[in-house]
């Protein structure tokens, strides 16, 4: 069941592309596998000792991709009266408008950001980006009391930018 939004509230939820999400699965799957099979096919290498710390990194392995797979399958965006936010799954973002400066549509760089997901690139920059969706807005912000660059993947990258632009401190009044 998905939320429903109010008409003045932006949402948007852009799921990771299926053949990600493919490959988030079929990880699960094998280490799925990788740990039960041993139980019923014995291997002579895998005795004594070396059980344990087998058994203990494939379950802890199994763990960690089962809630990669689960957190990162899409990036949630919502702008309301009060913040705006973002994230995939546990890892999200949150600002009030007093803390941005500036919206602007613009691509996506590679270039800058060298890759998909959250990303961390030099001076202050920031990317939350889905990948083969080139299009987003770039906030100016400022965090902890240092000024951020943040991109913010959307494929309604107008509406988005015009939702947080009649939201900030200074905008003007129609």
């Amino acid at each position: 069941m998905k939320p429903t939004a109010p008409s003045d509230v932006f949402f948007e939820e852009i799921p990771m592309p299926w053949g990600l999400r493919a490959i988030f699965y079929g990880s699960v799957l094998v280490m799925l596998a990788a740990l039960v099979l041993p139980t019923f096919f014995p291997d002579e290498d895998l005795v004594g000792w070396k059980v344990w710390p087998y058994y203990i990194g494939m379950t802890l392995g199994l763990i960690a991709m089962f809630f990669a797979a689960l957190w990162f399958r899409k990036l949630i965006v919502w702008v309301d009266d009060t913040y705006l936010a973002f994230g995939y799954g546990k890892f999200r973002k949150r600002f009030r408008f007093d803390q941005i400066h500036s919206v602007e549509v613009t691509p996506y760089s590679t270039m800058k950001y060298g890759g998909a997901g959250i990303r961390y690139a030099k001076n202050g920059h920031r990317a939350w980006s889905v990948p083969f969706v080139h299009t987003g807005v770039e906030l100016k912000l400022t965090e902890g009391g240092n000024d951020r660059t943040y991109y913010i993947s959307s494929r309604r990258a107008d509406e988005l930018a015009q939702a947080i632009k009649q939201r900030l401190p200074n905008a003007e009044t129609s």
